[in-house]
């Protein structure tokens, strides 16, 4: 027997396929839906007729992509959850921020086509589009709620202002090095890419530990706002 070709995507699959790309490459703004069609090749009907809008397009595609990566997030985390109230003590730190950072790279270094998602998703946080930033969030705050539990049950001693403000920074990091990775934007002497995705998953849960478990002096909540704050 020859070898059987694989079949084509259908027209759904092939405009969510291409507007991946074009959104990684050019963003979502600069990404028309005449642009989109002529790129699927596919009239732009086509493209209404099965999502309707631009905004229904990216919110299909953040689904698709998003949404295996918060299961294996929300599962990790019980995971560690679990583990801590079996050995009755706080869960570790960096054991949670394993479990939320790690399968953000891990489905993507096996799918080589899902890293166009991580420079899609590292954009969605530093362009101007609240009704994008909006569908990112939508998704992302049940996996975001349950990590800040366990990161509050990890560092029982910081305040709750503050532990949000570090978990941002955190996050902040995790979409630099998303768009980064999906953009393989590398500049040997000022962003230099690690060789693989297990290599970076390490260095940024290194810098994300010693974040969240950075000193705090509480002397200083006045000046930064928090003296309102109940704890």
């Amino acid at each position: 027997m020859g070898i059987q070709k694989q079949p084509c995507p259908n027209t759904k699959t092939r405009i969510m396929d291409t507007a991946e790309q074009l959104f990684a490459l050019k963003g979502f703004q600069c990404t028309s839906i005449k642009r989109l069609a002529c790129a699927a090749r596919v009239n732009q009907a086509a493209v209404n007729y099965h999502f309707g809008s631009k905004a229904a397009l990216i919110e299909k595609i953040i689904d698709r992509r998003l949404r295996p990566i918060n299961r294996q997030r929300i599962e990790r985390l019980e995971a560690v959850q679990q583990a801590a109230a079996r050995q009755g003590c706080r869960p570790r730190t960096e054991d949670v921020l394993h479990a939320f950072i790690e399968p953000t790279f891990a489905l993507t270094e096996i799918i080589q086509t899902e890293k166009y998602f991580l420079s899609i998703a590292g954009r969605v946080f530093s362009e101007p589009d609240d009704a994008i930033r909006s569908i990112l969030i939508l998704h992302f705050k049940p996996s975001f709620l349950l990590l800040f539990k366990l990161m509050k049950a990890a560092l029982s001693g910081l305040p709750e202002a503050v532990l949000l403000w570090r978990l941002h920074f955190v996050i902040g990091a995790l979409a630099h090095c998303m768009y980064m990775c999906g953009t393989r934007l590398a500049v040997p002497d000022f962003f230099p890419l690690p060789d693989n995705a297990d290599t970076m998953v390490k260095l940024l849960i290194s810098f994300a530990t010693n974040t969240m478990n950075a000193p705090y002096y509480r002397e200083n909540e006045n000046m930064l706002g928090f003296d309102s704050l109940e704890y």
